[in-house]
């Protein structure tokens, strides 16, 4: 189905169990300067009760790969083989963990020991079983890890060590210590979890493919061309999905709360997180837990708690080390929001590179953080006065901060 924008496609393929069945859907959204796929599996009438397993990856993924012809992340090559990172594709890999690119899939990083030379787990093995869900990456020469080390102020993984970077800024490290023979099942589970909740673009969604088909309907009747019945039957068919929908995201929502609770206590890391990130999109690294320490500094500057409660609150200050990621960010932001003239066309780029979407609405612009309409913030094409840019930083961050 056409559409402003691009044509939009979409197929479901259905597995019937004993518990119910389980619905994939291969959702393409065609423009002419890429062609998005989404693959999304779900089971309808989910049931905790009979089901604690994270999904199988859907067979159509690793048969795109083999069948089709190249398919590219954000210039990044998908495959079921691992990379090599050497000393002259370094920045390649480097740009990846700085987030510099616009990458769906996360970021794999396998780094060899210093000595001994051996892998926590075998990254060809590791990127097979991670095929269209992670790009594996992995280095033969330790000289690799000084170089990414200068690249990446320290963010990579080295020394035999394991790293996963997302496009959000946030990475987990595997150690050395985890040297038990499920390591790369941990990390395979790591990243189904968190690709299990991630949000699907609304133009990749089966739902969405439904809704143009539905409409088209709704066109064809006001036009003639369709009888009412038929309008009829798409209304009850899509209303008795949505409602099968509701009832599996409900149940399904639970289950994932109560992955995230096992993943989080005992499966990957040695000691029990003092507290759980939430769901809230970070517009910086560590932007949580940033917030929480400044809230602690405010309890112990406000004077109102026990001498325990603050002896407490300070230990938890010394236990966490202090980033100034936050400055640094609205640093950049100001540089771009208070340009004499207006956003030029380079400050554009750096916004959407800090994570945020940019449209036009006429005399305005809408700033909003990339997939969440939540947060508007308008920017007047042209400034009315010398000091109206300062103005739009200031409420800037009223409004996100």
């Amino acid at each position: 189905m056409t559409r402003s924008g691009g044509v939009h496609c979409g197929v479901r393929h259905i597995r019937k169990d004993e518990d119910g069945e389980w619905r994939t859907d291969v959702v393409g959204h065609k423009r002419a300067e890429d062609f998005k796929v989404a693959i999304v599996s779900s089971r309808s009438h989910f049931n905790i009760t009979t089901y604690s397993q994270i999904p199988l990856t859907p067979y159509i993924v690793s048969l795109l790969i083999r069948e089709t012809g190249p398919m590219y992340d954000d210039g990044i090559r998908i495959e079921a083989e691992p990379k090599e990172v050497t000393e002259e594709n370094a920045a390649e890999l480097a740009s990846l963990i700085n987030c510099q690119k616009y990458n769906f899939m996360p970021v794999i990083y396998v780094s060899k020991q210093f000595f001994g030379g051996t892998y926590l787990t075998d990254p060809r093995r590791l990127a097979q079983k991670l095929a269209g869900l992670a790009h594996v990456y992995f280095e033969t020469d330790t000289k690799v890890s000084t170089i990414l080390r200068a690249l990446t102020d320290g963010k990579n993984a080295y020394n035999g060590s394991i790293g996963i970077y997302w496009q959000n800024h946030n990475y987990k490290r595997f150690l050395l210590n985890d040297t038990d023979e499920n390591i790369s099942l941990k990390i395979q589970n790591y990243v189904k979890t968190i690709l299990n909740t991630r949000k699907t673009a609304d133009e990749c969604r089966w739902s969405y493919v439904q809704h143009l088909k539905y409409q088209r309907a709704i066109d064809r009747y006001r036009e003639g061309e369709a009888e009412n019945t038929v309008l009829i039957d798409y209304a009850l068919q899509e209303n008795q999905e949505l409602q099968e929908q509701v009832k599996s995201l409900e149940a399904e929502n639970y289950y994932l709360r109560e992955r995230q609770q096992m993943f989080f206590s005992n499966e990957l890391d040695e000691q029990r997180p003092l507290i759980f990130k939430g769901a809230e999109a970070e517009l910086f690294a560590s932007e949580q837990a940033e917030l929480i320490l400044e809230i602690i500094e405010e309890k112990l500057r406000s004077g109102s708690c026990s001498v325990r409660i603050r002896n407490m609150l300070e230990s938890i200050l010394e236990a966490n080390e202090r980033t100034n990621n936050k400055e640094t960010f609205l640093a950049q932001v100001k540089t771009v929001l208070t340009e004499p003239g207006g956003l030029s066309s380079q400050g554009k780029r750096e916004l959407v590179k800090l994570g945020f979407e940019l449209t036009e609405e006429g005399k305005h612009y809408k700033l909003k953080i990339k997939g969440d309409d939540r947060y508007p913030h308008p920017i007047a094409k042209t400034p009315s006065d010398v000091r109206s840019s300062e103005n739009n930083f200031s409420q800037f961050k009223k409004r996100f901060f």
